[in-house]
């Protein structure tokens, strides 16, 4: 087995994503299929490092992680798949389940997001799903995730205020949900990947995202920085992300100032010291249909302190004056990583 891994591991991971029917620019970039994403992030390294990582979500891993993750398949079941079609000679354990199975997935690569239309069941869903979350019993991961909030600053109230709440139980909500819902209508929502399975597995923090006050986004999160290679943040599957915090903008006053944050907890923390703030959940989402939701305010977009955000700002702001908008941006110091450290550097 472990000769067997280290063959599919050298396996050109460009080559199977271009089989799989992915663009790849400049022979090393593509756009992320792990959440959505307007330029291409994701960034290929080829042989012998032979790894992806994603400067939008943070997804990162080798051929096999790729492969397994876009089909929505187990390692093992992409381990075999990928020696199948890659490796000379090669006989899967399991001939039944490769009989009519053609060598080759050909992923369908049209955005599913771009035909997305918005059901007022998934705000039930969601808001179903919260308060069901909000009324099982405390567990020490809830604890751990509140006091890791706490930990990054944020007070009590901010976190109630946007409604953050914590899967504490991801068997039981699980089942919870399917026992209620369709599978279907829980996968059209998002929620629930090909597997039928909710997607926040590792992300207990949930972030909902609003209009007109009804839940009608959710993003989760690691408590701290993720393991095993997964991701920082988990969005909905197939659905397109609107802007956190974006009920804000109905009340703001014209030539007030407007931050436009990376992160949803950098959003809460200008929010918590007075400033208008909304997210975008990356430094490379952005909708220009968004722009005459902006044209009120004084924009500064304030990205984090690294490759992505600083190329993310440049095409932000071309972005946003070309579209007529007020804009202008924001640095952190050196050696700070985003707007809550330096609100908590300043605090201590």
């Amino acid at each position: 087995m472990d000769e067997l891994l280290e063959k599919v591991k050298a396996i050109d991971l460009r080559m199977v994503m271009e089989d799989l029917g992915y663009k790849i620019v400049q022979n090393r970039r593509m756009k992320c299929p792990f959440h959505e994403d307007d330029s291409p992030s994701l960034v290929i390294y080829p042989p012998p490092q032979n790894e992806f990582h994603c400067f939008g979500c943070g997804k990162h891993g080798d051929v096999l992680n790729f492969y397994a993750e876009v089909n929505g398949i187990s390692f093992k079941t992409a381990l075999d798949r990928l020696a199948y079609t890659y490796i000379p000679n090669y006989e899967p354990e399991n001939k039944r389940s490769f009989k009519n199975e053609p060598k080759l997935q050909v992923y369908n690569k049209k955005d599913p997001a771009a035909n997305y239309v918005y059901q007022p069941i998934h705000s039930d869903i969601y808001e179903d799903f919260r308060t069901h979350c909000l009324n099982y019993p405390t567990t020490e991961s809830t604890i751990a995730a509140v006091n890791y909030l706490r930990n990054r600053g944020l007070e009590d109230w901010n976190i109630r205020h946007n409604r953050v709440f914590m899967v504490k139980n991801y068997r039981e909500v699980n089942a919870y949900l399917k026992e209620k819902y369709s599978v279907a209508d829980l996968q059209s929502s998002g929620l629930m990947n090909q597997n039928g399975n909710l997607i926040f597995y590792v992300h207990p923090i949930i972030f909902p995202y609003f209009q007109n006050g009804r839940i009608v986004y959710l993003q989760g999160r690691t408590i701290g920085p993720p393991k095993d290679r997964a991701s920082k943040y988990q969005f909905l599957k197939g659905l397109p992300r609107p802007m956190f915090n974006s009920d804000i903008l109905a009340t703001l006053r014209t030539g007030k100032t407007l931050y436009i944050t990376e992160g949803a907890i950098d959003c809460m923390t200008l929010v918590q010291y007075g400033e208008a703030a909304i997210s975008l959940g990356s430094a490379k989402h952005f909708r220009p249909e968004w722009a005459k939701l902006l044209r009120r305010a004084k924009v500064i977009i304030w990205f984090d302190n690294d490759d992505a955000g600083r190329s993310g700002t440049q095409e932000l702001l071309k972005t946003l004056t070309e579209l007529g908008i007020t804009v202008s941006s924001k640095t952190l110091p050196e050696g700070v990583n985003d707007i809550n450290e330096y609100y908590n550097n300043k605090n201590k």
